[in-house]
Order: C-alpha cells, then sequence, then structure tokens
C-alpha cells in the first residue's frame, strides 16, 4: 500500500498515473504479476526506448519493482507489482521535522546472530576466516565486515540511544542496501526479510534476488563474480501511524509499542525465520560494498 499523509507529497505519483499506457502496464501487471520490457514494447506498440521511459516513471513512484534475470536472449528486465492500494489521506495534518540525529553502524557490529550456510561475512582486504562456516561470525576481525550474507536465521544491532528526558521521539528511521543470498547464483530468488526494534515486529521486505548483472560500485577489486555485488536501498519508517517501507505502509506497529525510552537499549534484527515463505536469506552490504558505500544508517526524528 502506497500512503501518503500529504496529498503535495504524490506528485511523482500522479505523473505516473496520467498516461493511459502506464495505466495499462500496471493493469497487466495486476492480472499477470510479472513481466518483461519487451511485452510491454509489443502490447502497447511503442518503441523499447519509450516503454523504459514508462517504466521509470513508475518505479520513481513507488508503483513497481524492478529486476534482472538471465535467460537465452541474455539479461532482461523483469516489472512487478510494488503496492496493492494507494491511500491519499486528505485530512492529516503534516508533521514538522524537529531536531533529527543520526547513526552509521558497520554490518559487523551485530551483537547477536542466528546463520546458517551458505553464509560469511568479508572485509575490504579478505574474507572472514571460511566459506558457510557460521563460527567465523565471532571472529573479532568481523567488527571490521563490509557485508554479511546467510541462508536464513538473524543478526542483530545495538542502535545508539539518543532519546533524552524532555524529547519527544516523532519518527524513527533505518535505510540498509540488501538482497537475497541465493546458493550459486539466481537473479530471480525471492526472500521474506522481516525487521525487528526491541523484538516488535515492524516490517517484512521481499528481496526480489541476487544481483550479480554488473559489479557494485563500491566493491573491491578482488570481490567475486558469483557472489553478492549489489542491493537495493530499503528505508524503513516508525511513527504513530504505523510502519513503513519505502512510504508504503507494511504494518499496523506504532512507535508507542517499541519501547523506546532514554537510558535503555534498542535493539534492531535483521532476519530471515526458518519459516518464511519465501527462505530465500539475505546479503547486508555496507561500508566499502554494494553501490551505496554505508552501513546502516538510523535516525531519530524528535519534536523539541
Amino acid at each position: 500500500m502506497i500512503y501518503l499523509k500529504d496529498f503535495k507529497q504524490g506528485r511523482l505519483l500522479y505523473e505516473a498515473l496520467d498516461s493511459d499506457v502506464r495505466l495499462g502496464i500496471l493493469e497487466e501487471l495486476l492480472q499477470k504479476g510479472e513481466l518483461n520490457l519487451a511485452y510491454f514494447a509489443k502490447r502497447f506498440n511503442v518503441s523499447n526506448g519509450a516503454i523504459t521511459a514508462h517504466i521509470k516513471k513508475l518505479h520513481a513512484a513507488g508503483l513497481i519493482e524492478i529486476s534482472t534475470s538471465s535467460g537465452i536472449r541474455g539479461t532482461q528486465k523483469i516489472c512487478s507489482p510494488a503496492a496493492d492500494k494507494i491511500v491519499i489521506d486528505f485530512l492529516a495534518q503534516p508533521q514538522q521535522e524537529g531536531r533529527v540525529e543520526s547513526a552509521h553502524i558497520d554490518v559487523g557490529q551485530y551483537v547477536g546472530y542466528e546463520v546458517h550456510p551458505t553464509c560469511g561475512l568479508a572485509t575490504r582486504e579478505q574474507i572472514v576466516g571460511r566459506f558457510d562456516d557460521p563460527a567465523c561470525f565471532s571472529y573479532p576481525e568481523r567488527f571490521k565486515a563490509g557485508i554479511v550474507w546467510l541462508s536464513w536465521g538473524y543478526v542483530e544491532y545495538l542502535v545508539p540511544n539518543y532519546l533524552t528526558e524532555g524529547t519527544a521521539l516523532h519518527e524513527l528511521q533505518f535505510s540498509l542496501e540488501l538482497a537475497s543470498e541465493a546458493p550459486g547464483y539466481a537473479a530471480y530468488y525471492p526472500s521474506d526479510i522481516s525487521f525487528f526494534v526491541n523484538g516488535t515486529f515492524i516490517g517484512t521486505y521481499q528481496s526480489k534476488g541476487e544481483y550479480n548483472d554488473r559489479a557494485g560500485t563500491a566493491n573491491p577489486s578482488w570481490w567475486y563474480g558469483n557472489l553478492g555485488q549489489y542491493g537495493k536501498k530499503v528505508t524503513l519508517a516508525v511513527n504513530e501511524e504505523g510502519s513503513f517501507l519505502g512510504g508504503i505502509k507494511v504494518a499496523d506497529t506504532r512507535l508507542s509499542q517499541l519501547a523506546l525510552v532514554p537510558g535503555a537499549q534498542i535493539r534492531f534484527r535483521i532476519a530471515v525465520p526458518e519459516d518464511a515463505p519465501h527462505r530465500g536469506g539475505f546479503t547486508l552490504f555496507g561500508r566499502g560494498f554494494g553501490d551505496y558505500d554505508e552501513g546502516i544508517v538510523c535516525r531519530f526524528i524528535c519534536n523539541g
């Protein structure tokens, strides 16, 4: 679901919907689930370049997901729906953004974990320990890791607590770069990656696959081409209206349910449970890997 608290936030959305071709693309995807760009060019009798422009507008508005798939004719782009409904809350009062505190957590700085092969971690210089050995997640070198991957399980981090007495937290945000973790290589390999704060579920992101069609822009030169190269930027936000992924509401969990108080621990868990419908693991990219060259970014948006 795409949920807009302020109708002025929807300019990209309105522009994306203002086209018979783009509306037709959405209709086809809602009926068939996943389609490639060549299908749309033939279906609407337009050039590949024109279809690409339409697809970019739909993707920028958060209406579709784009992944890559390798086939007999080479790599192709696959489109799928990203939202099942759009809600515009005309009566919502826009929130004023107050003080913002930010922190970057390196991906190797987890304080708890349960990992299952295929799994591993690496610094910019080398693999930490051995491939597919969960014991290596306890090695001291892991604090310098810039990439972590596992087929199922979790890693959990302590988030710096910037709350003080008299400060009202309006929204808690996380951003991180993620992909699936396929055994070997699979461009399409869906995975349900769930997030928790202080043990409370805040949402699930479905990664479409493990991306190996090009090198990540920040990867070291020695990084193996058959491993995950880059991910998608995932942005989570929790406030009193619920939990959101990329602006789309994914859970009813509210900020007040997370037991966030000054001086207390704040734990952030990234997990693929053993019983996940799509147990495709995850690759978490941090500094020195992927496209964004940063770890987990946490933001506290406070009123006052």
